[in-house]
């Protein structure tokens, strides 16, 4: 049996359990909050730590909504939040802040900036999250997500898996573009909402990037001239 350390927290909405794996040499292993008594089927998220998200607020992704929204229903229902410390798709801060300035310097989504990095796109595994499921007990789950590949981690795990997505209603421009690079990348879920957005932002693009080269062909032409100078000009000469 998996080793944990339990105890008790409480916040506002009153107390809950906390499971924290006590067999393994990460310095922030794999941690669960329990809230209400889950039961199999009960709905589960797995958190992968996100700083800019969850704490700095960043909308470049859907993180800290997916937090949020996942507590709101875990709490209503009864259900277990596991939370990993696997910042960056499991690659760590440092390569997630490079990558992100590499984005900012050539326009390329972030799954590109670690293939130029020659780092792997997400390094992620759900292995511990399988060890605090099953220290609960936990046979079959609703796991809230948009990520297939949580999917078959847990079933690779030997646990019975239901979905349910966990989508962003109505993200904005910076977070949709990151959301259909991992629709485009890891066959990530993408809202009816998104999908829209997306195609408004892509056409409201072209029309930009039109304007644009008619711009610079237009200065690159040079100054226009009156009517008949150029016909003047060539009688001239």
């Amino acid at each position: 049996m998996t080793e944990v350390v339990q105890h008790d927290l409480k916040d506002a909405d009153g107390d809950f359990r906390v499971f924290v794996l006590d067999d393994t040499e990460q310095a922030n292993p794999a941690c669960a909050a329990v809230f209400g008594t889950p039961r199999d089927g009960c709905l589960v998220r797995i958190q992968s730590r996100c700083l800019y998200g969850e704490i700095f607020g960043s909308t470049n992704c859907d993180c800290r909504y997916q937090l949020e929204k996942a507590i709101e229903e875990i709490k209503q229902h009864s259900g277990v939040l596991i939370y990993l410390d696997q910042e960056g798709r499991g690659a760590g801060l440092v390569t997630k802040a490079r990558g992100y300035r590499i984005c900012q310097d050539t326009g390329v989504d972030t799954f590109a900036a670690y293939a130029a990095m020659e780092r792997k796109a997400d390094s992620r595994s759900y292995g511990d999250a399988v060890a605090l499921l099953k220290q609960l007990e936990l046979k079959e789950v609703t796991l809230l997500t948009n990520n297939p590949g949580k999917l078959d981690g847990l079933d690779v795990g030997g646990l019975k898996v239901r979905h349910r997505p966990l989508v962003m209603p109505e993200p904005g421009e910076h977070t949709v573009a990151y959301l259909v690079a991992k629709r485009d990348n890891q066959e990530h879920m993408l809202s009816i909402a998104a999908r829209l957005r997306w195609r408004v932002i892509r056409f409201a693009g072209s029309r930009w990037f039109s304007r644009r080269r008619a711009a610079l062909r237009k200065a690159a032409a040079g100054p226009a001239q009156p009517a008949g100078t150029r016909e003047r000009q060539e009688q001239a000469a």
